[in-house]
């Protein structure tokens, strides 16, 4: 188990409005008259109309404000629901605005507060041409200062410097071969390894710190380790949806019985099949635990996936391997639900390898000398998939 690293700060987030403006009592006759109409028009509309610069009443425009505090991006309508609702001119005109955003407001009622949630997972999701981390790294390099870009850039330097030391660094322990049992009626072609500290969870010897869970962990008859837990987002969702198209295996460079502990409290529904620890890792002369997968003798590499926030772990098989970010305790971490899109492309793959140098390119890490050239060949490749 790594030992614990203090997360950064998390982000702020703006805060809802409580509640819209009224009215005040003194306003005229002709004033309430005017709003009334304004917002009997606006009800009789279709519901989601674009934002336009018009007048509107303190209720709608309150519900503006609301939605762009909570960047809620308007989702494009095709031809069809154009003609349908009937706003095919407005979103004409809409089209010519200079804004680079437009939203969508509707009064903030209760019969609407399930549609504003879709609206907000929506806007988590990533664009058409979102390369899984490449993406964020370029966005990270790019964009101001926050959590999760300086995430992304220590993220990139750690792995450029893990692949140089494992150059130089001479194998000291090598374990034994393995060969991992598989049921005969399992018809499941590929094999995902997932690292667990600071991939998967985050675990931490201070238990005084905040955690999901307290848990007891026996290491040896006299030694009971008691650590705090703390869950990636998204973990759950991650396990059921590659479930049908992947062996899920745990591989960490972790004690076996804090593994299997951890394991047997994450994943209730036995969704993972096996779990590799520290004695099936390579030792180097620099401390490093390296992952080699070809110990591993019943399982082809070409459809063998590792995911592991340390990037040496995977330096014998490079394109085997796929990089994530650590994770401490940030809630708002999306990264397995953008791993989970990203390996569902690798169905249907005969070799994985291709697939990563393809999208990864994770061996640029070990044949380009500075991070600079590294990130230029990223822009590229970013820069290509536009065109």
């Amino acid at each position: 188990m790594r030992g614990h690293q203090k997360s950064l700060p998390n982000l702020k987030f703006l805060h809802h409005q409580s509640t819209a403006q009224i009215t005040p009592s003194t306003s005229s006759i002709r004033q309430k008259f005017q709003e009334n109409r304004t917002y009997r028009k606006f009800q009789k509309e279709n519901s989601l109309q674009i934002d336009q610069n018009q007048s509107v009443t303190p209720v709608m425009n309150n519900a503006v404000k609301l939605l762009r505090q909570n960047y809620i991006q308007k989702t494009e309508p095709n031809e069809t629901s154009e003609k349908q609702n009937g706003i095919a001119e407005n979103q004409k005109k809409s089209n010519q605005k200079p804004t680079s955003f437009k939203f969508l407001y509707r009064p903030m009622t209760k019969q609407n507060s399930e549609l504003m949630q879709t609206l907000r997972v929506a806007s988590n999701l990533p664009e058409v041409n979102h390369v899984y981390y490449v993406s964020d790294l370029i966005r990270a390099y790019e964009s101001k200062d926050s959590y999760f870009n300086r995430l992304f850039q220590d993220h990139l330097q750690a792995s450029f410097m893990a692949f140089k030391q494992c150059a130089t660094s001479k194998i000291i322990f090598r374990p034994k071969p393995l060969f991992l049992p598989k049921d005969p009626k399992d018809q499941r072609k590929y094999t995902l390894l997932l690292d667990l500290d600071e991939t998967l969870v985050h675990c931490s010897l201070d238990v005084r710190l905040p955690c999901e869970k307290k848990l007891n962990i026996r290491l040896s008859p006299s030694e009971i380790l008691q650590v705090g837990l703390t869950i990636r987002p998204g973990l759950q969702n991650m396990l059921e949806n590659l479930q049908p198209h992947f062996e899920i295996i745990i591989f960490t460079a972790s004690h076996v019985q804090y593994a299997k502990k951890i394991v047997e409290f994450i994943d209730p529904k036995k969704i993972i099949s096996n779990v590799l620890s520290r004695e099936h890792c390579c030792f180097t002369s620099l401390g490093q635990y390296i992952k080699d997968l070809s110990i591993i003798k019943n399982r082809s590499l070409s459809k063998t996936i590792l995911v592991d926030n340390s990037a040496f772990s995977y330096f014998y098989q490079i394109d085997n391997g796929v990089p994530i970010i650590p994770f401490y305790d940030n809630k708002q971490d999306k990264q397995l639900a953008l791993l989970t899109k990203y390996l569902i492309g690798v169905v249907g793959q005969e070799d994985i390898r291709e697939y990563n140098q393809r999208y990864l390119k994770t061996y640029l890490l070990e044949k380009l000398d500075s991070l600079e050239q590294i990130i230029d060949n990223y822009k590229a490749q970013i820069n290509s998939k536009k065109t």
